[in-house]
């Protein structure tokens, strides 16, 4: 032996070597017939006398000078390489005095094996235990319910055995606890099976719609919840969670790509800016569509990081990648924005760019639509200016009887003595939202008796009075801002109506300035010359829009427009009816010519079973092929088109179907109209104000705040624009009006003066 081998070995005689050739020969044997493996069997050590220091010749010689290595896997490596097989010597050898090596490393006898880290979920019910089988000492996995054992081999055996019998294991089942089992739909006692993916998704959901935040999963309290709840719960990261909502986020896009993708009509666009707490620019693009069920439906497509220069050309980009990115630029029928300049710069773009590809209908006329909210707005703030200094002295009296107990005491004493019952009592405005403004005069003037009264009583103290001409001229005023305020109400809900009702509200307000522009009052004449050049301007361009939503409304057609136009200037209603006609006209035989070339491809909305009625018929009139076209040709050339047919018939009475339902009725005709019904749908999406993108930053608010300012925007855009697909719009429109229910249900004086009593 050479003096660099680390190790000592003593030979075994020449017997025992060919008992040990014989072992690893049957082996080998075994495991090429397909038996299973036994990796980790030792053999019986071999005591070796002391005698037998004799070195043999041959091959047990070339043996000496390999060192040996004690794992688990000594029988196959053997076997594999063709060397003898190491063997294990007691402690008691006397080989124990020798086995230090040159450098000291210790001793040389079987050290036990390392153990591989186990991660699958069986574990916690198998354990790897050595069992004698032909014999022959395994390794093998047992049940520790059961008892029962499989095969065990960390490198060639999967859990998928124990794993299966995990779900039969009838000991298993019996020991689980009652209270976390439930009944099948046999009535028979399960385990319960949590799948953890569903869980993390419902988390998500949960996330987005009550606008928590990511570190909720990490909540110490909700986790005992969970885990009260289901002890196989697994805990997750708050980086999980904004995975998970991203993910789901991830899905929900394709879900409404595909959707729109098969939109059988036109969509509408309303687009705005706004700017987050960390100053940072974030634009929405929402889309407003009747879908294949013929329902209304206004989702945000797009919430995302806009960083300066806000210009025209900017803005019409990003829209325009936008649109390409949800696969819909040649479905784009309108886009509503408010009068910022960059907005009709880019509403200019937008159009070239449709116009290039002709996927605009009749050149773009309707494509642009201005915000009607913002237009109005501008309109009253005008008003409300030239009157400030009454509505100070309003402002002033409220805040003078709510400043002390036993102020309102007395103002209810003098609300009783002039004889007034009336539940509700004063409100103060907020000076950012007029339609508040009005709500406080319309209150105001209900106490105007009131207020005189606490003059006569209190007038020592009470020098906010308004005078008598002051009084008349905010009738007038509140008069005026209450078809705004109807109009506002309308826009700015939740679940908004079809265009179809914005006529006659708009009509009002053009309307009362025409007869008002004559008034006695200087200070509402003076109002009325600003007014009408804001008003005139914008009527001028959304008239005809909503002059035709109108018409698809079957209870009105041409009636209310003739009466409208009519009340305004009697000589020019005729001519302006006819005007209207020939609008309707040409938009209709756009979309007649369009649905030549895109009838094959574009899928048709639902109509249940009138679709499975006219396949019954078609086929038996199989063979009319011939007196259908002709039946055809005689209606175009008799001029009687779907749209002059719709016209020409009477409207259906209005008292008795006051709450009909304006895309159910059409859907009900849409075999009868044909294209009418899609021109129909398209027009009555129109949205005339921005209100749903503007709605989309008062939960951009909540989202991002002072203390969530370091969120990712595209984080900021999956909670956004998840939470308006799962809840739409609603959500916010029904926390802002308990917001302003608070107001509403004020303690009445009277009630103050029982309390006094």
């Amino acid at each position: 032996m050479d003096s660099h081998d680390s190790y000592d070995v003593r030979s075994i005689d020449l017997e025992s070597q060919r008992v040990i050739d014989a072992a690893n020969a049957e082996e080998e044997q075994r495991m090429f017939d397909g038996a299973e493996p036994s990796n980790c069997r030792k053999r019986a050590p071999i005591d070796i006398d002391d005698d037998d220091v004799e070195q043999e010749k041959g091959k047990t010689t070339s043996t000496q000078t390999k060192k040996r290595k004690h794992n688990k896997f000594d029988g196959d490596q053997s076997s594999k390489s063709g060397k003898r097989a190491a063997i294990d010597i007691d402690d008691d050898d006397d080989l124990h005095d020798n086995v230090v090596g040159d450098k000291g490393k210790g001793k040389a006898t079987a050290t036990e094996p390392t153990k591989r880290k186990q991660y699958a979920d069986c574990w916690e019910h198998f354990t790897v235990v050595k069992k004698t089988i032909n014999g022959k000492l395994q390794d093998r996995a047992e049940c520790n319910h059961c008892k029962r054992d499989y095969a065990y081999n960390s490198h060639k055996n999967g859990t998928h055995s124990y794993n299966r019998h995990m779900e039969t294991c009838k000991v298993r089942l019996s020991k689980v606890d009652i209270s976390k089992m439930m009944l099948n739909s046999e009535a028979k006692l399960q385990a319960r099976k949590i799948d953890h993916m569903v869980f993390r998704e419902m988390v998500a959901k949960c996330i987005i719609q009550h606008d928590l935040p990511f570190a909720y999963v990490e909540y110490e309290r909700v986790r005992s919840v969970w885990k009260y709840l289901n002890a196989d719960v697994k805990f997750i990261s708050r980086n999980t969670a904004a995975a998970d909502v991203y993910k789901f986020y991830e899905n929900e896009t394709e879900n409404l790509k595909r959707e729109l993708a098969h939109l059988p009509g036109r969509i509408s666009f309303t687009s705005d800016l706004w700017t987050a707490i960390t100053h940072e620019g974030y634009m929405c693009l929402t889309a407003h569509y009747v879908d294949r069920n013929w329902k209304l439906n206004s989702k945000i497509l797009a919430f995302y990081a806009f960083p300066p220069p806000h210009s025209g050309m900017n803005i019409a980009m990003e829209i325009l990648e936008k649109w390409k990115d949800w696969g819909i630029e040649k479905k784009v029928f309108s886009i509503t924005l408010d009068n910022a300049t960059n907005n009709d710069t880019s509403q200019d773009i937008l159009k070239s760019q449709l116009m290039l590809r002709n996927d605009l209908l009749c050149g773009g006329e309707y494509f642009h639509v201005r915000c009607a909210a913002h237009i109005l707005n501008i309109i009253v703030q005008i008003d409300l200016k030239d009157i400030g200094d009454t509505l100070e002295k309003i402002r002033e009296s409220i805040r003078y009887v709510q400043a002390s107990g036993k102020r309102e005491v007395l103002f209810a004493k003098c609300v009783e003595a002039v004889g007034l019952q009336l539940k509700a009592g004063l409100i103060m405005d907020v000076k950012t939202r007029w339609n508040s403004t009005y709500k406080m005069l319309d209150r105001a003037l209900k106490y105007r008796a009131a207020f005189g009264n606490l003059k006569v009583i209190d007038g020592r103290n009470y020098k906010f009075h308004p005078t008598e001409a002051e009084w008349h001229r905010l009738k007038q005023i509140c008069e005026f801002l209450e078809p705004f305020d109807e109009i506002t109400n309308l826009i700015s809900g939740s679940t908004y109506p079809t265009s179809n009702l914005y006529f006659m509200q708009v009509w009002k307000i053009n309307n009362w300035l025409i007869s008002n522009s004559q008034n006695q009052d200087e200070v509402i004449r003076s109002m009325i010359v600003p007014m009408r050049e804001r008003f005139d301007k914008y009527w001028e361009e959304v008239s005809d829009v909503f002059a035709m939503t109108t018409v698809f409304d079957p209870r009105l057609k041409l009636t209310l427009v003739n009466y409208c136009f009519e009340k305004t200037d009697k000589g020019s209603a005729e001519i302006k009816i006819k005007h209207l006609r020939g609008k309707l006209a040409t938009l209709f035989e756009s979309y007649e010519n369009k649905s030549i070339f895109t009838s094959s491809s574009t899928e048709t909305r639902e109509t249940n079973h009138q679709t499975d009625e006219n396949e019954g018929k078609k086929r038996s009139f199989g063979n009319y092929d011939d007196f259908i076209n002709f039946r055809k040709q005689t209606v175009i050339t008799s001029g009687k088109c779907s749209l002059e047919m719709y016209l020409d018939d009477p409207p259906i009475d209005m008292i008795e179907y006051e709450s009909l339902d304006i895309l159910k009725y059409w859907k009900d005709n849409s075999q009868r109209y044909g294209e009418l019904a899609s021109m129909a749908c398209d027009l009555l999406s129109i949205p005339i104000t921005t209100v749903a993108s503007e709605s989309s930053f008062s939960i951009g608010a909540r989202v991002l705040n002072k203390y969530r300012s370091r969120l990712l925007p595209k984080n900021v855009q999956a909670l956004i624009c998840c939470r308006n697909w799962l809840k739409g719009f609603e959500a916010y429109e029904n926390e802002e009006d308990e917001e302003f229910d608070e107001d509403e249900t004020l303690p009445s004086f009277q009630s103050i003066v029982d309390d006094e009593a």
